[in-house]
């Protein structure tokens, strides 16, 4: 299901561009859900989603500082900014704006941009974990993770600028991942993108991070190492 939040301080202009998207979205048979904000502030108190339509021209909270302040918290939301105004085009793209549409805001050309993030988001999510955190639902390109590790009932991802807890269970967990990932330790699952290297009982990581690698799965964590490499072209 994609998330979409729309965010409109004059009234009729929201609801007429929240059912316009609604309207697209149930041509085409998509699953989604969609909030309407009248203001910035409002919408930087909820959860994040998949999809901003963001108007510029809005108080007290203007579009653009409402994406810098939602990018300054990691937020990596798709954003297509609404506006009657050309000149703001370049600023938009400061906060890797995906599109930007002219007031008024041409069916056809909505159409066009809601359908290609469609299809982008769908392409990521093949490409990504997606997991609960409390409420809030988040994705995560397999790249990005280092490696995860279960402690207490929680896992632990790991990225380079963050760790992120979730409950759940690694063994389900697991199944999820492609082969690029591997159980070398009960409590640890590694990203062989980001292996530095390996021996004995441990595991180096490009970020200098050190992962156990149980004696029982050395062999194995060997194996697939090496047929990792081979995939890539750098054994020969």
């Amino acid at each position: 299901m994609i998330r979409i939040a729309v965010c409109e301080d004059e009234h009729i202009l929201l609801e007429q561009l929240t059912n316009d998207i609604k309207n697209i979205l149930n041509k085409h048979s998509v699953m989604y859900s969609i909030k309407a904000y009248a203001n910035g502030n409002a919408l930087l108190a909820r959860e994040k989603f998949d999809i901003l339509f963001l108007d510029i021209a809005m108080q007290p909270l203007n579009g653009l500082e409402l994406a810098r302040r939602l990018r300054a918290r990691g937020d990596e939301s798709k954003l297509v900014f609404i506006t009657a105004h050309q000149q703001y085009a370049i600023d938009a793209y400061d906060v890797q704006a995906f599109h930007y549409l002219i007031k008024p805001v041409d069916l056809k050309k909505l159409e066009t941009v809601l359908l290609k993030l469609c299809s982008l988001l769908k392409a990521e999510c093949e490409h990504a974990l997606t997991f609960c955190q409390g409420t809030l639902v988040r994705r995560i390109p397999f790249e990005k993770i280092l490696y995860l590790e279960v402690m207490n009932r929680k896992i632990y991802l790991h990225k380079n600028e963050e760790t992120v807890p979730f409950y759940g269970k690694l063994n389900e967990l697991e199944s999820m991942l492609p082969d690029t990932f591997f159980r070398c330790h009960r409590s640890y699952i590694v990203n062989f993108d980001h292996v530095k290297h390996y021996q004995k009982e441990t595991v180096w990581l490009d970020n200098e991070s050190i992962v156990p690698l149980s004696r029982r799965r050395y062999q194995a964590f060997g194996l697939a190492f090496m047929y990792y490499l081979k995939k890539r072209g750098d054994v020969f």
